[in-house]
């Protein structure tokens, strides 16, 4: 009697050995599949320029972007856009209409423990360029001694080239709906002269006096899953 007892013992201690062992691969398995992540394509729109608009009415525009999430860690960005630019001050006159595109690559640096957390901490690089056709109607040279001189610039089109690093957050508050908001540091690379006017603004960068700028994105983004969940 006192064997079976013993070997009933040993049978259950094994078994209570088993389970916990089974939980505990299981839950790194879990942490695995969270932080492996699915393949995904998502379109989004950037509102970052309707809310500059309401503050800066010489100034109008809009974006767009596709984001290609690779893996957990990896994301691949593309990014286009408009940019209308109407400035009318007692100094001049200044028009620009133009497009820009950006591309780059995100990096998820945020580690999940669950599995279908999809919130993301990115920090990201871009290369930028745009084309444009800018105009100044009407200047004014103030000038006391000789007087004022008045003057104009035709048409002409430059191309500008610019990089830029990002920091940003990205969270899917609902089902494939994700919200998201980025800060970028941006660097001018080249702006092609026409020799006789600079762009005031570049599109898809801002301030061409300035050689660095900073950017803000606010996205709505829908993301089409390339995998059914199980």
């Amino acid at each position: 009697m006192l064997k079976y007892l013993l070997s009933l013992s040993i049978l259950l201690l094994c078994t209570g050995s088993w389970a916990q062992k089974t939980d505990e691969e299981l839950s790194k398995e879990e942490k695995k599949l969270a932080n492996k992540g699915e393949p995904g394509l998502a379109f989004g729109l950037d509102l970052a320029p309707f809310i500059n608009h309401l503050f800066s009415n010489e100034r109008f525009g809009v974006e767009a972007n596709v984001r290609y999430t690779i893996n957990r860690k990896w994301q691949a960005v593309g990014e286009i856009g408009y940019e209308n630019v109407d400035m009318d001050t007692e100094q001049m006159n200044y028009t620009s209409d133009g497009s820009f595109a950006r591309v780059g690559v995100d990096y998820n640096i945020f580690r999940v423990e669950e599995v279908g957390n999809n919130d993301n901490i990115l920090l990201g690089v871009r290369y930028g360029a745009s084309i444009q056709e800018h105009s100044c109607p009407r200047y004014t040279v103030e000038e006391v001694y000789w007087g004022n001189v008045n003057g104009s610039f035709s048409p002409s089109t430059v191309a500008s080239h610019w990089g830029e690093f990002v920091f940003g957050l990205r969270s899917e508050v609902l089902k494939n709906f994700y919200m998201g908001w980025t800060v970028r540091f941006k660097t001018i690379l080249n702006v092609g002269a026409d020799n006789e006017l600079e762009p005031y603004s570049v599109p898809g960068y801002g301030r061409r006096d300035r050689p660095t700028n900073m950017g803000f994105t606010y996205t709505l983004e829908y993301q089409i899953p390339f995998k059914k969940d199980k």
